[in-house]
């Protein structure tokens, strides 16, 4: 749970824990700036100190009980030094495995007396700035005798200042209820071998104070409930379905009705597929309905609007380059002619990912990321690059990682829009001409957090997936009947497959999702944990792709008991 305080955290014990807070970590921030120094070595030229509080709230059911209820009040703090000139200092530089580097994260007492506060304060600046230096000497010798021109380490930025809001109480009492009415409305289905349901709601409130002046104050809440059902097919397969539901709080969920009925939805479909024999694989077109086409848009356009470069490191021979190459390239066509992307955090205050400023206390302002399909701008945090040097207040990241560009609120435009019916059509006459009997429907992809399907990418071995797995595929025939498929994985998938786009439906009601900064591990995290986002997108049929079975496993050969 260390990861959630960096949201904005809750209620302060005292009306005067802000001053006492405040007051603490001027003082200790003052003297390190004055007074942190090892010889020979450069002095910090930045700090900036995130404390937060959460209040939060944990439950999980299986099988219709609850099986772990769990309420925290957690505070922690995140002191970052960078050692140098902002021209050249210590971040943007992964050191060696183990190595120390310019951020210290610590838990504090929730209790606000100033020595406490300032001893743990003082403890977190001295280790980050031995850090800075032993980084910013790694970089620079990693980049000696190479005669190459790099850019700004860190773009400047205007101080921002906020009030303290008023404090809020929160009540979580009815995530119980929820949880455990969702786990209870599948346990009638004798099919189902695995009910597991977990919900997690917090409030934060942080402050985050820089030697540039910025006093910022925010104050947010997070809601995540997600479900998980698995099933045997005959031949020994697992066959896995979820849902997930995202809020800022419980009034931002559907009525539980609705939500019992899609758990139910999910079950039925395991029932159907499980019966049917998996396809070997399938070249064609492919049409995603809404959820899919949210979850194939995050997990494909993200890395390519987000500009932050990627962090050097030590080059491993003296021909290799330390400076690595972005991601998202300006001026790359994404998407086919006529469509338009554009982030605007400010769009949707009701929904996760509204945030008037980014965690290093730039202001967020709204971006016009590609136009007529190419990439025009990018997504940035203080990290500059060679063709953006200004945040645009985008930087947020997990725990102890560096602040990297994310979205918040995505909006996807297509040139034409088209109705579902008629996308319906075109796809069953492009699989025709194709001489397929049927299309492709993939109706809802796994998020990734809740992927259990984990690749590693060895030269030689089968291209990777580049999708998460489909849980709900169904085979569309001329005649308007649906077969449920399973057993079905990608193949290849990339960014070039959002160019074979042929037709898109009408930009749908933004979906609320939980992500994390785009790297080797953007995969891997747990249920809960990720920063809010939305993408409102339309459904998309694309020209051919590629998918395989996965399927196989032990075989029944124990009848279940009555």
């Amino acid at each position: 749970m260390i990861t959630l305080w960096l949201m904005g955290l809750s209620a302060w014990a005292a009306d005067n824990s802000a001053t006492v807070l405040e007051e603490a970590i001027q003082i200790e921030v003052d003297r390190a700036m004055t007074g942190l120094a090892l010889p020979n070595q450069p002095r910090p030229h930045h700090i900036s100190v995130i404390v937060g509080d959460a209040q939060t709230t944990e439950v999980w059911a299986s099988d219709g009980a609850l099986t772990l209820t769990d309420d925290s009040r957690p505070r922690f703090m995140r002191v970052d030094v960078r050692v140098g000139t902002p021209e050249l200092d210590s971040g943007n530089f992964q050191a060696a495995f183990g190595r120390r580097q310019g951020m210290a994260l610590r838990g504090l007492g929730r209790e606000d007396e100033e020595l406490a506060l300032r001893r743990e304060i003082w403890i977190a600046l001295d280790r980050a700035y031995k850090g800075a230096t032993e980084t910013l000497a790694a970089k620079l010798a990693a980049r000696r005798g190479r005669d190459l021109s790099y850019t700004t380490d860190f773009a400047p930025a205007e101080p921002a200042r906020s009030d303290k809001p008023p404090a809020r109480q929160t009540d979580f009492s009815e995530l119980q209820s929820t949880v455990l009415a969702l786990s209870k409305a599948v346990t009638n289905s004798d099919f189902i071998e695995v009910n597991e349901v977990g919900g997690a709601a917090g409030h934060y409130r942080s402050l985050f104070y820089d030697t540039a002046g910025t006093r910022l104050w925010r104050d947010n809440s997070k809601l995540v409930i997600r479900a998980s059902v698995q099933a045997k097919a005959e031949d020994g397969s697992t066959l896995v379905n979820n849902r997930s539901w995202i809020a800022q709080d419980l009034s931002g969920l559907p009525p539980i009705e609705t939500m019992t009925r899609e758990l139910r939805e999910a079950a039925s479909w395991l029932n159907q597929a499980r019966k049917n024999q998996p396809d070997r694989e399938y070249l064609g077109p492919v049409l995603f309905a809404p959820a899919a086409s949210a979850e194939l848009f995050r997990q494909l356009l993200q890395p390519q609007i987000c500009g932050t470069p990627p962090m050097e490191s030590a080059p491993e021979n003296a021909s290799q380059d330390a400076r690595p190459i972005p991601t998202a390239r300006i001026g790359r066509r994404l998407l086919p002619s006529g469509w338009r992307v554009t982030d605007d955090a400010h769009g949707h205050p009701e929904l996760v990912g509204a945030m008037s400023h980014d965690y290093e206390g730039v202001p967020t302002r709204a971006v016009s990321l590609v136009e007529d399909g190419v990439l025009r701008d990018v997504l940035m945090s203080r990290t500059p690059r060679s063709d953006r040097d200004q945040s645009t207040g985008h930087a947020r990241g997990m725990a102890a990682d560096r602040f990297e560009a994310m979205p918040t609120q995505v909006n996807i435009a297509p040139g034409k829009a088209r109705s579902w019916k008629r996308l319906r059509r075109q796809a069953l006459s492009m699989a025709k001409s194709a001489g397929l009997s049927h299309v492709m429907i993939v109706k809802r992809l796994a998020p990734p957090s809740m992927e259990e399907n984990l690749e590693f990418s060895i030269t030689g071995d089968e291209p990777m997936a580049g999708l998460t797995t489909p849980t709900e595929v169904v085979k569309l025939y001329a005649d308007g009947r649906e077969e449920p498929v399973r057993g079905l994985r990608f193949v290849g998938a990339d960014r070039r497959t959002l160019r074979d786009i042929v037709a898109a439906g009408r930009t749908q009601a933004p979906v609320q999702m939980l992500d994390v900064p785009g790297g080797s591990d953007r995969f891997g995290w747990g249920w809960f944990e990720g920063l809010g986002v939305s993408w409102a997108v339309p459904p998309v049929l694309i020209d051919e792709m590629e998918l395989h079975a996965r399927s196989g496993g032990e075989a029944r050969v124990v009848t279940r008991p009555e």
